[in-house]
């Protein structure tokens, strides 16, 4: 009867510890992402801006469908929004399956087809306000993940080559997204959790399942940040003869 006490009370204990370690790797895991984006962090490791090339997976799960899109991204971080005031401005170039832009100045939004000869102009508050966040608002609030969203472990909680998975729900009610899965590059997490400055982007992909179920994946590739990019790359000049269309039209999904 002794030794049955003594080793419920050993299991209780592992079960506690392990369930600490889990706890402190997920915080650090968390804060990897988090830090380079933080007004707080000190300039030289700062990530202000980024630009890569992207490869998205889209799939349509009532038609058990894929299509892949590729292109070029940039984000860049005014000092407002690296504390999570405004948008940051951001510009995704679609070379397939068809040309678009994306486009935001963290104020406007457009949306442009060229093969259309339409682009949809909106104001992003007041998308926010009517539809609730986009997922772009992820990338708004990347200095602090808890501000908008409930983080728990991804499905296995790493990847087959080792990334950490992050699972992060929306606080506030969003018709575009239910949730996003974020991969964090595993060397990065090494680097934070052995207090080395390693200059390596932590983000590796991040996948959007929207209210149908259907599932965005946008893996980021060959990835360059702080070459300070002019605010007017992100400003869509309308060219001559394209129709401009309201808000009411279907927006996108990031």
């Amino acid at each position: 009867m002794k030794w049955s006490v003594v080793l419920l009370t050993c299991l209780v204990l592992l079960a506690g510890s392990i369930s600490a370690a889990a706890d402190e790797e997920l915080t650090s895991v968390i804060a990897t992402l988090e830090t380079p984006f933080r007004a707080a962090t000190p300039r030289s490791q700062q990530i202000r801006d980024f630009t890569a090339d992207f490869v998205q997976l889209s799939t349509v799960v009532a038609i058990d469908r894929v299509q892949r899109g590729e292109g070029k991204v940039w984000f860049k971080f005014p000092p407002q929004a690296r504390t999570g005031s405004t948008m940051p401005m951001f510009r995704w170039d679609y070379q397939m399956p068809n040309e678009q832009q994306v486009l935001s100045d963290g104020t406007t939004l457009w949306v442009y087809v060229p093969e259309n000869r339409q682009v949809i102009v909106s104001e992003i508050s007041q998308v926010e306000a009517e539809y609730g966040d986009n997922p772009a608002a992820f990338f708004t609030g990347l200095g602090d993940l808890t501000q908008n969203f409930d983080i728990a472990w991804g499905k296995g909680r790493q990847d087959q080559a080792g990334h950490y998975l992050l699972l992060l729900t929306p606080k506030r009610p969003s018709q575009f997204f239910k949730q996003i899965e974020v991969t964090v590059n595993h060397q990065a997490v090494l680097a934070f959790q052995q207090g080395t400055v390693f200059r390596l982007f932590p983000l590796v992909a991040t996948q959007v399942t929207d209210p149908q179920d259907n599932l965005t994946r946008i893996t980021f590739v060959a990835v360059r940040w702080n070459l300070d990019p002019s605010d007017s790359e992100f400003i869509f000049e309308v060219p001559a003869g394209v129709e401009q269309l309201s808000p009411s039209a279907q927006m996108p999904r990031f």
